[in-house]
């Protein structure tokens, strides 16, 4: 099948959100899981950046790099736990 007709065929078909609350809130914690994890990637991976090509201090930019991640990740998870729906 190729890929246009694959994308023509599932365009428009959304699944319907989930009634069940255990599935929603295990959703949001995927979505929670997901959001640290990229955190830390990203903020490890910037720290291995500036300590491989700008600044060369050995292991103090993978550090920062991940403390920043960290907080970053904490932040974005407290700001999806608020958009909950309070119930």
């Amino acid at each position: 099948m190729r890929y246009g007709l694959h994308c023509t065929l599932l365009r428009g078909y959304d699944m319907p959100p989930s009634q069940d609350p255990l599935y929603a809130g295990l959703g949001q914690a995927v979505r929670i899981g997901t959001d640290l994890l990229a955190a830390l990637i990203v903020g490890g991976g910037l720290g291995w950046v500036c300590d491989t090509y700008l600044f060369g201090s050995t292991p103090w930019g993978m550090v920062g790099g991940l403390v920043l991640g960290v907080v970053t990740g904490i932040r974005n998870a407290y700001r999806s736990a608020q958009r909950w729906p309070k119930t």
